[in-house]
């Protein structure tokens, strides 16, 4: 992994497309460390244009934004003079929580800014159990703005044969909302892209324990290309991401048949309010939590 640190010259980006909901996304690093593991299996930032010129190795380099506090402040007064409301997506094209945050505490200096300079609305999502890392921390924030956290869960399954590695068990990132949830914050499962279960209905009734809404995806509706084109033409062990669910004998879990009969499990059970599915669920499941 080759690390490197950099000066950006912004870090909110007005925003567009799955993200239409929100007026900017914000990203605290350039690349994602987590590239190689599962969950990047199916991830096409590599794709979006200032990715694939700024980072050459997908997964397997990260820039660091070491301004981007300075940055947060600055770009925050541009956007209030113009009197238009702030609602952030956090992050589009990174995660805010890679293993690096430790080290740098990028995320954790901007999420302390914003006690200062509290946007109106903050989706904080990431596929680690690390953010409770600023468990104190987001609690104040949530006082100052509506703020959801969401964790990513692509799968019941601690291990998909023949799949790269999670990069955080399973085990883990449910054991996070729970805490995150117990302290007050507005929790949200994601589920996305949806990779074969185990058990549905089990998976459905723990994500409902510890979240107050999930969101299920499909790479078929919702790597923001048509029929999934970007999804299926990404190679991870010598095979796109349809093939090699083919070749560990759930070929099912490429069509939208089988993924609408998790959506109907999981609303049988949790209820069609706290579902969301696509895009189009996504922003209604923020907008309905964001404003209780």
């Amino acid at each position: 992994m080759t690390v490197t640190e950099c000066e950006a010259k912004s870090i909110l980006t007005p925003t567009g497309g799955f993200l239409t909901g929100f007026s900017h996304t914000l990203n605290p690093y350039v690349g994602c460390s987590l590239g190689r593991s599962l969950c990047g299996m199916a991830c096409y930032a590599e794709e979006i244009r200032f990715s694939s010129r700024e980072i050459h190795h997908w997964g397997q380099s990260l820039k660091v934004k070491l301004n981007a506090k300075s940055l947060y402040r600055r770009d925050y007064a541009r956007v209030r003079r113009k009197g238009t409301p702030l609602s952030i997506f956090m992050s589009s094209v990174t995660d805010p929580y890679v293993p690096q945050e430790r080290r740098y505490r990028i995320t954790r200096e901007i999420l302390t800014e914003m006690l200062e300079l509290p946007p109106d609305i903050l989706v904080l999502q990431t596929h680690t159990p690390n953010m409770l890392w600023d468990v104190g921390t987001l609690y104040r924030l949530h006082k100052r703005c509506y703020l959801t956290v969401q964790i990513t869960i692509e799968t019941d399954q601690e291990m998909l044969m023949g799949f790269p590695r999670h990069a955080y068990s399973v085990a883990s990132r449910l054991a996070a909302l729970r805490e995150l949830k117990k302290v007050g914050l507005k929790t949200v499962g994601v589920v996305s892209p949806l990779l074969p279960l185990a058990d549905p209905k089990l998976f459905a009734t723990r994500l409902g324990e510890v979240a107050a809404a999930v969101i299920l995806d499909h790479y078929l509706i919702g790597d923001g290309s048509p029929n999934g084109t970007r999804t299926r033409r990404k190679v991870v062990h010598d095979l796109t991401v349809p093939e090699l669910i083919s070749a560990t004998a759930c070929n099912a879990w490429n069509t939208m048949e089988r993924f609408y009969q998790v959506v109907e499990t999981f609303q049988r059970i949790l209820g069609k309010k706290r579902v969301g599915v696509g895009a189009e669920g996504f922003l209604e499941i923020v907008g309905n939590y964001n404003k209780r």
